[in-house]
């Protein structure tokens, strides 16, 4: 009973119900000073309210920092020492507003995290010994054959097996026309077969999985917003000491406390706690509803400076959805061993360029066998072992790493080439194309028309394909044939000359996203690996989506030094009216939560605009 009692009173002055409590105390200590003159009630609510902020203050000085908490819990002492209650009530109700800010961004990461999980089954239908039988969606595993009818969702990130139909993607991609699934096509976890019936082998499940890997992104990028305060810490650390020493100054020269306590009181930055929070909430949530998951304030603010970007080709600048163009079965090979053995190596290949050929061997000789080895060799290929026999399907480049003698020349090829190889004798040949986005080259022509100086692509496949999807595109500078090694050496030397962000989708590109300045991920084909990796994830797959995020960075950005300048300004005119005796500290109180709301004018532009664009 005692303890049911205590779990109450707990959840009762936990966030938000003690926030509003406290607004509530702290409106009704007013209404008490303002009657009867009373303004110790005043000064023990707004010292109850900034506990938090105090305790913040306290844990950056023994890291030897410097915080907003420092710089606003410095004012409510120079407010408690001078007498000055409605001062210390105002900023306590300022900070409190700013904790309530902070509780509702986490509480719509939250409520959309929720949301988005409710989309996942429950039960899925999985072969058991050659039959069909219901189970609990989350016991599914790795190569699990299961059954998708119409109207059902599916239960986990895999490739189509048998079977076509049409497939809602919305809850993903933000994509609303149904899309023509057939064997050898992705699916991703929680979309909704609306027609057909699709027999799926689950290639990610559990936290692999498209649609948990969405909610922990979104629960990563909401424990950001929630301390986007950090660039409100990056500001006080630059102006609380030039306060501090203009303070010193003052005395020296006056010898007046009252006058240093005024001008501690003008340059309180309470507003600033709450003002560049809002601007980006506002912004990460506009982010949000374009498909895009910005992970925290950081990566938009170097997205809006970005002056090199740095592109992988083959499901980022192309659509990835790749087809075979040519084929060659070596002489004393049939059709039927090279499209069995290239399905048997591609069957569990994550690259666009091994699925499409994994798809067209399935519509030329139905499923393959299961390999009992699997080895991926980044940006080369794949090596399988079927039963007795070592399948190789790669590029010339893997062929020379294992030791095999060079694979036969394929001429006029304008795709990607590779060679497959069974027991170490080479058995044909297959050419894959791919074409750009048709977004692509506008998007790119936008971004050099926002200042983005260098356009670079980089790719594995040969000079040939690289050239003609580059010529394509107006990209002047690419480089081809590039290992996942190659690709974090030469970003790594464009980063003196930033800030350089890298956009990519596969597992090669992962390192190149880690290095640099702002990683951008392809996020509904892209590679977990890569996804995890990045700074930013664009989840529509859409290009567009990338020069709108450089212009609401620099928007935003703009918003935040807006704020600062209205603080400086009116710091520049309060000192003005300290130094000239105009303003004591009661008047220095009451026109710092005057000016408090310029801020907070400024950054609410954000809403207004994200509003209108609806």
């Amino acid at each position: 009973m005692f303890g049911s009692k205590l779990g109450s009173m707990r959840a009762f002055f936990a966030e938000p119900q003690r926030e509003y409590l406290l607004i509530g105390l702290l409106a009704g200590a007013f209404g008490v000073d303002l009657f009867v003159h009373e303004p110790m009630v005043l000064f023990v609510i707004a010292g109850l309210a900034v506990i938090p902020t105090f305790l913040n203050a306290g844990k950056a000085i023994v890291r030897f920092r410097i915080n907003i908490d420092t710089f606003n819990a410095f004012a409510v002492i120079v407010s408690f020492a001078t007498g000055e209650a409605y001062s210390a009530g105002f900023i306590a109700l300022m900070l409190t507003f700013a904790r309530l800010l902070d509780w509702r961004t986490e509480q719509r990461t939250e409520n959309a995290v929720e949301e988005l999980m409710r989309l996942k089954p429950l039960t899925a239908l999985v072969e058991r010994k050659g039959k069909m039988v219901e189970v609990k969606a989350d016991t599914i595993k790795t190569g699990d054959i299961v059954l998708v009818k119409s109207g059902a969702r599916v239960p986990v990130d895999g490739v189509i097996v048998k079977g076509a139909g049409h497939v809602n993607e919305a809850t993903v991609t933000g994509e609303s026309e149904p899309i023509e699934k057939m064997a050898g096509d992705r699916v991703i976890s929680s979309t909704l077969v609306e027609a057909g019936a699709l027999t799926v082998r689950a290639t990610q499940v559990g936290k692999d999985s498209t649609i948990e890997r969405m909610a922990e992104l979104m629960r990563q990028a909401g424990l950001k917003k929630s301390h986007s305060e950090k660039l409100a810490d990056r500001f006080a650390m630059i102006f609380l000491p030039l306060v501090g020493v203009l303070g010193v100054v003052t005395y020296i020269a006056t010898q007046n406390l009252l006058m240093v306590a005024a001008l501690f009181l003008i340059a309180c930055a309470d507003d600033m706690a709450v003002a560049i929070p809002l601007a980006m909430t506002a912004s990460l949530g506009q982010a949000a509803k374009r498909g895009v998951i910005v992970k925290g304030g950081q990566a938009l603010e170097v997205l809006g400076k970005m002056q090199i970007l740095v592109l992988d080709k083959t499901g980022t600048l192309t659509l990835g959805n790749l087809s075979v163009r040519n084929v060659r079965v070596n002489e004393g090979t049939s059709k039927d061993t090279f499209w069995k053995a290239l399905a048997s190596a591609e069957k569990y290949s994550e690259h666009p360029v091994g699925r499409s050929a994994y798809k067209e061997a399935v519509r030329r000789v139905g499923e393959a066998s299961d390999p009992d080895e699997f080895k991926l060799y980044k940006g080369s290929g794949v090596v399988v072992r079927v039963g007795n026999d070592k399948i190789v399907a790669g590029t010339e480049r893997l062929f020379a790493e294992l030791g095999l003698s060079a694979p036969k020349s394929f001429e006029g090829a304008l795709g990607s080439v590779f060679w497959v190889a069974v027991n170490g004798k080479e058995i044909g040949a297959v050419e894959v194309a791919d074409v750009p986005r048709p977004e692509a080259g506008k998007s790119l022509r936008r971004l050099k028309k926002l200042g983005v100086k260098r356009v670079i692509m980089f790719t594995g496949d040969n000079e040939r394909v690289a050239t003609e999807v580059a010529k394509a595109l107006g990209i002047k500078e690419y480089r081809s044939a590039m290992t996942p090694e190659a690709k974090l050496r030469a970003l790594e030397e464009l980063l003196p000359e930033g800030p350089v962000g890298m956009l990519g989708d596969g597992v090669n590109d992962a390192p190149a996203l880690a290095r640099a300045d702002v990683g951008i991920a392809m996020g509904s084909g892209g590679a977990a690996v890569s996804v995890e990796a990045a700074d930013i994830v664009i989840m529509t797959d859409d290009l567009s989506r990338l020069p709108e995020m450089v212009e609401l960075g620099r928007r935003t950005f703009a918003v935040v030094k807006g704020d600062a300048v209205i603080w400086v300004l009116s710091n520049v005119i309060g000192f003005g009216l300290v130094f000239t005796g105009i303003a004591g500290p009661a008047l220095a109180a009451f026109y710092n939560f005057a000016t408090d709301f310029l801020p907070l004018m400024n950054s609410s532009r954000l809403f207004r605009r994200a509003r209108q664009q609806k």
